[in-house]
């Protein structure tokens, strides 16, 4: 008797088919790692630009007021303040005080502020030109994405680079 094709069904899978599914599924994981540090890379950015940004509304807060505002860095803290001659300012959509603290702002909470100097102290002053009374650099850090936030000494001019670790 003879029977064209198969007699009994075929059980199991074939070497290729196993490969071809291990290659999805490889795939598949390089994506999920690849969007989790993109993830990381953009917290980084983000936090870097809204610390320039600010430093920068403070500069021209100072001009437009004609009263000096001082940018106070707390590391350890993972914030910042922005203050002048009658207090903290008040943020211009919050409107409470000018406060960023990462560790309570929502999906910024792996974001660390590792360090802040200028000439020595953790604060920058701009005078009613928006001139610093001392350059420096913020540095921010998400996971293995740092970036350094620079206050031009004379100039006052506020730029974001990023660190290659």
């Amino acid at each position: 008797m003879h029977h064209s094709g198969r007699t009994s069904p075929d059980v199991g899978f074939t070497l290729i088919e196993i490969l071809v599914v291990l290659v999805v599924i490889a795939i598949a994981a390089a994506m999920v790692v690849t969007s989790a540090n993109g993830t990381e890379s953009a917290k980084a950015s983000s936090a870097a630009k809204m610390i320039a940004m600010d430093l920068e509304y403070a500069q021209s807060i100072a001009v437009t007021h004609q009263d000096p505002v001082t940018v106070t860095f707390s590391p350890d803290g993972e914030s910042y303040s922005l203050t002048n001659s009658s207090g903290p300012l008040t943020h211009p959509t919050s409107k409470s005080a000018y406060t960023t603290d990462f560790g309570s702002l929502g999906g910024f909470e792996n974001v660390d502020v590792v360090s802040a100097g200028f000439a020595g102290g953790q604060d920058v002053v701009f005078d009613e030109l928006g001139t610093p009374d001392n350059g420096g650099d913020v540095t921010v850090q998400v996971g293995s994405h740092t970036y350094q936030i620079s206050v031009g000494a004379a100039t006052g001019k506020v730029t974001v680079t990023r660190v290659e670790s």
